[in-house]
């Protein structure tokens, strides 16, 4: 999917993960991430979002929850956006503040303590059980924190697995509801997703975005002060201005921080560098014409449909064969044409750039640096979840930190 962008517009990242590769320092089933692209990706955000007076929490779960990139983007865009509890331990532990925590995961009651103690700017909640939970906690604590509610999404853009929240019916009772508990207040509406990408890479608005706008001029009405409307799914430069003038106060960028958005792979002017590749080898051959690599990190929604492969004739193109979502992803084959085939050989490195979620899947995480001047230097390798591998990984965090 970001293949030709990526060679358009970092082929040094590229250039970096086969030369690794074939120095024998990454193995296959690894991202490899440009950091110097994400600290400028995370630099043009936070100047957009300054310019149109959005606040942006950014999200790090596509890259692995990677305490690193998680320190290297907090240096420009202060506050996080925790999908779940795991993310806000790991985001802690990297020194990075919580924006919103919740949303898309609720928070286990058993993990309230520990969470607001930390103090998040806010916590999203999908029902009136889930809010009471936070308020006793939150009261015990001594504190009030502000919650959010996220709006049912609307069911023709609402991704299986996500559904639950408040209807805008709903706002009026919950916020007298919320009026008697001494622990939390109503600060504010959010959804997913709220802006999703049209088939040319267009930005488009949902209409579980229409709900929450509609939830916000409600609690405006019941006299709820500067109303927070945070605004998630598809944030990016090319898209703060519109999100800002529908009304967001907040928004998420994820993708945008790797330049890895759907408009991303159609236009090469946008700010945001192309930042990630996914480096893999061949392994076997399936048949005269079927060369198979090694995977591992093919999400079922990531879209992948090309490859670079690096043979000992020179580099060539070749398509990617789908590979069914209910099958483990050991391998995926490639699909070169009748003629290329025989220059393919085991062993030989892949690129690929595509879609991703890396905390769902088992591969590694490359962070290189240094791409610019000439000399690529692997900052650390992590795992999946954002655990250091090496010294390396250790002593950049440390580096960062300071």
């Amino acid at each position: 999917m970001f293949l030709s962008a990526t060679e358009s517009r970092n082929r040094p990242l590229i250039e970096a993960a086969f030369a690794l590769h074939q120095a024998g320092r990454l193995s296959p089933d690894t991202y490899v991430v440009d950091r110097d692209a994400v600290d400028h990706n995370a630099a043009a955000l936070a100047a957009a979002g300054a310019a149109h007076g959005v606040e942006l929490w950014f999200v790090i779960k596509q890259i692995g929850r990677n305490p690193l990139l998680s320190r290297t983007i907090a240096r420009h865009l202060p506050r996080a956006a925790a999908i779940d509890v795991h993310e806000a331990d790991t985001l802690d532990a990297a020194g990075v503040a919580l924006g919103n925590v919740g949303h898309l995961v609720q928070i286990p009651v058993r993990d309230l303590p520990r969470v607001l103690a930390r103090r998040p700017r806010a916590v999203t909640v999908y029902d009136l059980e889930n809010l009471r939970a936070v308020a006793a906690e939150s009261a015990r604590q001594g504190r009030v924190q502000d919650v959010l509610l996220r709006m049912a999404g609307d069911p023709s853009s609402t991704y299986p697995g996500q559904e639950g929240g408040f209807a805008p019916d709903d706002v009026a009772a919950v916020h007298r509801a919320a009026a008697g508990m001494t622990g939390v207040r109503i600060a504010g509406v959010t959804g997913f997703p709220c802006l999703l990408f049209g088939p040319d890479g267009t930005p488009e608005p949902t209409p579980t975005l229409r709900q929450v706008l509609a939830a916000a001029d409600t609690l405006r009405s019941l006299g709820v002060p500067d109303v927070l409307v945070d605004l998630p799914s598809g944030s990016s430069v090319a898209t703060i201005a519109e999100l800002a003038a529908w009304g967001a106060t907040h928004a998420e960028p994820g993708h945008a921080l790797t330049g890895t958005t759907p408009q991303h792979a159609h236009d090469l002017t946008l700010p945001e560098v192309p930042a990630m590749v996914y480096l893999t080898e061949i392994a076997q051959h399936c048949g005269a014409d079927r060369p198979r690599v090694f995977g591992g990190g093919f999400y079922p929604r990531g879209q992948v449909r090309s490859a670079l492969v690096r043979t000992a004739t020179g580099d060539l193109h070749t398509g990617v064969l789908p590979g069914p979502a209910e099958n483990i992803d050991y391998y995926r084959t490639l699909d070169p044409r009748r003629e290329d085939a025989a220059r393919i050989h085991v062993g030989d490195p892949v690129i690929m750039a595509f879609r991703t979620q890396v905390f769902v899947t088992r591969s590694r995480l490359a962070v290189v640096s240094g791409l610019r001047d000439g000399r690529p230097r692997i900052d650390g390798v992590f795992d999946a979840l954002g655990r250091p591998l090496d010294e390396a990984a250790v002593a950049a965090c440390a580096e960062v930190a300071r």
